[in-house]
């Protein structure tokens, strides 16, 4: 699944277009190690730096204080090694304040539950829409059909278990362009809708491989037109006010995202 859960940097900024409800963000995507003790704790970790010192404390302190219900699996007394990638925002690039908005771990030597697909049956399926959904293979998402749009987007999506079909809704969208100028209104409008229903279609196709027996999730998935090797990503928000059921307490428990076993405990 880690595909599927791949950033890049860019950058985007404010627009006088009243339509469009957005804000500004600065968001920076870090990858580390940590090794777990038996006991579930955090006995060593790595991070890449922020660039600012005393956010790099902070988010050091976050992951000592982690806590992990240990795989009933796990054979003999040793340590579990794990890679993550944390996704972290601020509002500009002089506040030390932050948000962790999500974590993704990926435990050493697991398989995962679900997987790209590889086979002609496998692809075949991922192009049909009225296919029984499986929970085995998440798909890929492809850029909306049509003349290719001047900004890039990353969207996170929430997805909710029910009696029948899950149900998907936009939680965030950003757009981004490759360069330090403005994206045009007209540009921004369009890729909205775009981005947006792919975004959703995308969701829906594969919300059986996210849930996993899971009554939540909220993944993520980035159409990229273009890249840039800024340290922190200028974005916009563009999304509407999200469903009532995605809120705070839909986001705290989807935070941490994992494949395997390994949980991290909620407090």
């Amino acid at each position: 699944m880690r595909v599927y859960l791949l950033l890049v940097a860019s950058l985007a900024s404010i627009f006088s277009n009243a339509v469009l409800a957005q804000s500004m963000e600065y968001t920076k995507r870090l990858s580390g190690s940590l090794d777990i003790s038996t006991l579930g704790r955090v006995s060593t970790y790595d991070l890449q730096s922020t660039g600012v010192p005393s956010i790099d404390q902070g988010l050091g302190s976050l992951i000592e204080s982690w806590q992990f219900n240990m795989p009933a699996n796990l054979a003999g007394p040793k340590a579990i090694k794990v890679e993550f990638v944390m996704t972290v925002v601020r509002k500009n690039m002089t506040d030390e304040k932050y948000i962790v908005k999500r974590v993704e771990l990926f435990q050493f030597n697991t398989i995962p539950k679900a997987r790209r697909p590889q086979t002609a049956d496998e692809l075949a399926y991922c192009e049909r829409s009225d296919a029984t959904p499986r929970t085995d293979i998440i798909c890929s998402a492809i850029l909306p059909a049509g003349d290719a749009l001047a900004v890039s987007a990353e969207i996170y999506v929430a997805i909710k278990k029910t009696d029948g079909e899950p149900m998907v809704a936009i939680e965030s969208l950003n757009l981004y362009s490759s360069q330090n100028t403005k994206i045009l209104s007209k540009s921004a409008r369009e890729a909205k809708a775009k981005y947006s229903q792919a975004a959703l279609v995308w969701a829906k196709k594969n919300s059986q491989g996210f849930l996993q027996g899971k009554e939540q999730f909220l993944t993520r998935v980035e159409y990229v037109q273009s890249s840039n090797e800024l340290l922190w990503r200028r974005q916009e928000n563009v999304a509407d006010a999200p469903a009532a059921w995605v809120n705070d307490d839909f986001r705290a428990k989807t935070k941490y995202v994992s494949q395997g076993n390994l949980e991290v405990i909620v407090k």
